[in-house]
């Protein structure tokens, strides 16, 4: 009896270490993965890791304007970047919500 848990935690430990390679290439997808947004002239694109990666103003507008579209486009290339993340993580984690993860 107490040996025949023992299958059961290989189990286990071979889903961890599946779960473990599926993050992996998660993660590696998502460094090079890129959302962009638009607003008002402004377009910003973001990578999978939530980094500005590039920032290009067209036409002409107030600085205040810019300003203002700048941040409209950087938070909506940010969202689009954190729900494709979080929905790459779904997949692997069944839905739990892993601290640090998720």
């Amino acid at each position: 009896m107490i040996f025949g848990g023992l299958g059961n935690l290989s189990e286990m430990m071979k889903q961890a270490q599946q779960m473990q390679h599926s993050l992996k290439k998660i993660k590696e997808e998502l460094k090079n993965a890129r959302y962009d947004s638009e607003v008002g002239g402004v377009k910003v694109v973001v990578d999978g890791e939530m980094v500005v990666q590039d920032i290009k103003i067209s036409g002409d507008q107030d600085i205040r304007k810019i300003e203002d579209n700048i941040k409209q486009a950087v938070n909506k290339a940010l969202k689009r970047s954190k729900d494709d993340a979080a929905d790459r993580l779904k997949s692997v984690t069944g839905g739990l919500s892993i601290p640090g993860l998720t």
